[in-house]
């Protein structure tokens, strides 16, 4: 459930193929994440009263509206600008949530050739992305970097697993003393 959202909103820019995930997931514009998220609690975080010298937070190219909540901490009628600094938190974020899902939707099927293709154009049509090469080309590479990363942490698990197992071989073998 959304906690009460305030009038005032802030752009965010976003690559295209996150800023229409983004809006997918969460319904629509302006985007309003859900009580007690992360991405709340950095813009909380974040939000402070507009720099003098600051310029206006506006609409643009791949910027993604988002509604402030009202916070208890603060208030938002004076406080409702991010920094840079934590725009870029709030980025990370939203970009860790989309790789985080990526991962959970497609990791189950392993190595998939070129079913791979067929897969993440499905993803891509289900999670409102629109159907383009370069979205395509950019999810396809962050599934497989994840995916490396993964198979290379399963192996050296499997290898310290089969030199523990080596090691108590070892131990087991040594013949004991007797007295």
């Amino acid at each position: 459930m959304n906690q009460l959202m305030s009038e005032y909103i802030i752009y965010l820019k976003l690559d295209p193929y996150l800023a229409q995930w983004l809006i997918h997931e969460h319904g629509g514009t302006p985007v309003a994440f859900p009580k007690n998220s992360m991405e709340n609690d950095i813009i909380e975080l974040g939000l402070m009263k507009k720099p003098y010298l600051a310029l206006p937070n506006e609409p643009g190219e791949n910027k993604v509206p988002i509604a402030l909540p009202y916070f208890k901490s603060k208030n938002v009628r004076y406080n409702n600008y991010l920094s840079l600094k934590s725009r870029n938190a709030l980025q990370r974020c939203i970009r860790s949530r989309f790789v985080m899902t990526l991962w959970k939707d497609l990791y189950k099927f392993g190595y998939i050739g070129k079913k791979k293709q067929d897969l993440i154009w499905a993803w891509m049509e289900t999670h409102g992305i629109e159907a383009t090469d370069t979205n395509f080309n950019t999810i396809a590479k962050i599934y497989l970097r994840k995916r490396n990363v993964y198979r290379d942490a399963k192996r050296r698990e499997e290898k310290r697993l089969e030199k523990e197992e080596s090691d108590n071989q070892d131990l087991n073998n040594v013949k004991k003393p007797t007295a």
